[in-house]
């Protein structure tokens, strides 16, 4: 089989969306000091030592624009209520906080009101990664809360029950 033919088979997005994952929205601040968002479900810890997470932001982001300029931003790791917010935060609003209460971190960045964790973060590295960035952020702060996290999977936000 060639490359062209294996090519053709290939629905990452479909594939992509039998893997369930958590939802969280990267806020940062843009140029004039204003806060800006976007919802992301490619996320993931990458070491320990130094504290680093890894996201993954569109190349056409303006919160990625923004947080290349600012440096800093925060993962709001969203609770099991928060689907209207992961929708809203992924939607082209202009002003995404206008209706969302959120409080300014350690680093001087939003984080979201109600989310089940915030990880503020300070830019170690970006990488070209396809149409998207991969920013690795050095974990300056955290922060975690009670109650169930909200998940994604086959673009839908099914229900958490946690057996253990």
């Amino acid at each position: 089989m060639s490359i062209e033919s294996v090519a053709a088979n290939v629905n990452l997005r479909e594939f992509a969306g039998c893997f369930p994952t958590g939802v969280a929205v990267v806020t940062t601040n843009d140029d004039a000091g204003g806060p800006c968002g976007s919802t992301i479900s490619a996320l993931t810890s990458l070491s320990l030592d130094p504290p680093l997470l890894l996201i993954c932001l569109s190349k056409t982001s303006k919160t990625l624009e923004a947080l290349r300029e600012s440096r800093r931003f925060c993962i709001n790791l969203l609770s099991s209520e928060q689907a209207p917010i992961s929708k809203h935060f992924a939607s082209k609003s202009a002003d995404k906080f206008s209706t969302i209460s959120y409080s300014v971190g350690e680093l001087e960045v939003p984080r979201i009101e109600g989310a089940l964790a915030h990880g503020e973060c300070t830019v170690h590295a970006l990488h070209d990664g396809g149409d998207h960035t991969i920013v690795v952020g050095k974990v300056e702060s955290t922060m975690t809360n009670s109650g169930d996290p909200l998940l994604y999977y086959q673009a839908r936000y099914p229900t958490f029950t946690n057996r253990g």
